[in-house]
């Protein structure tokens, strides 16, 4: 635990300086250790920023030649079969509610994973051994934003890699420096532990997240799908690396 305030306390000391946007007025934050009773506020969080990707998602499914043939081709051929333009019509937002609950569902999934593995006991995953840890940024004695890491497997050469995890901030609180004061306690603590370098994966159409990934100095390595499941919603991830040097 005194590595932890260690953490806590370097990071208290640059809170500000890495805002968004210096020169939008910003709500005073600290970022610091999850606490016990930030649970609830945490799940809402992490379920809220995770869901909130949906509609970015059916957005993308929409723009697949599969969707197109499918809102093309549905009521084209119902109509053929039953020379009805109503049915042919009525055919078209029921189409588009499954492809709807189709761009939803992976999300939803993955929510629900995390919450029965890492996500139902916090502590447990992320204090349990030293290696990995939990941040909150607060504002106004109201938890706004998470973040969390552990390692992953050793990279080529026995390199020591940290994955990045669950970063999302409230949306009344973005552009307010928090997402990367967040990202800062990361590289902080990968520094403090003698990482290599710090992992992580996000949407494709996550523009604001590579935006700020990229100002801090990660480069995508690739893109990919991270499990069958996103194969099949066709909805890749960028994958980014940072190195993290000697000292920050």
């Amino acid at each position: 635990m005194a590595e932890l305030d260690w953490v806590t306390a370097n990071l208290l000391s640059s809170i500000g300086s890495i805002g968004e946007d210096a020169e939008e007025s910003m709500a005073p934050y600290q970022i610091r250790i999850y606490q016990d009773q930030d649970r609830e506020a945490v799940i809402d969080i992490f379920t809220k920023g995770i869901l909130y990707h949906v509609p970015s998602a059916f957005s993308h499914q929409l723009k697949q030649p599969r969707s197109f043939l499918l809102l093309l081709g549905g009521p084209g051929a119902l109509f053929l079969a039953s020379g009805s333009v109503l049915l042919a019509l009525l055919a078209l937002p029921v189409l588009l509610a499954f492809l709807w609950l189709f761009a939803r569902y992976p999300f939803k999934n993955y929510v629900d994973h995390a919450l029965d593995t890492d996500m139902r006991d916090i502590r447990k995953s992320y204090f349990s051994d030293g290696r990995s840890c939990f941040w909150v940024a607060e504002s106004e004695g109201q938890v706004v934003g998470i973040v969390c890491t552990c390692p992953v497997q050793k990279g080529p050469g026995g390199r020591k890699h940290l994955e990045l995890l669950h970063l999302s901030v409230k949306s009344e609180h973005r552009g307010q420096g928090i997402a990367k004061s967040l990202t800062q306690a990361v590289l902080r603590f990968a520094q403090d532990q003698k990482y290599d370098a710090v992992l992580l994966s996000i949407l494709i159409f996550n523009y604001p997240a590579q935006r700020v990934y990229e100002q801090m100095g990660f480069w995508k390595t690739h893109e990919a799908f991270e499990s069958l499941m996103w194969r099949i919603a066709a909805i890749p991830f960028l994958y980014y690396e940072y190195s993290v040097p000697s000292s920050l």
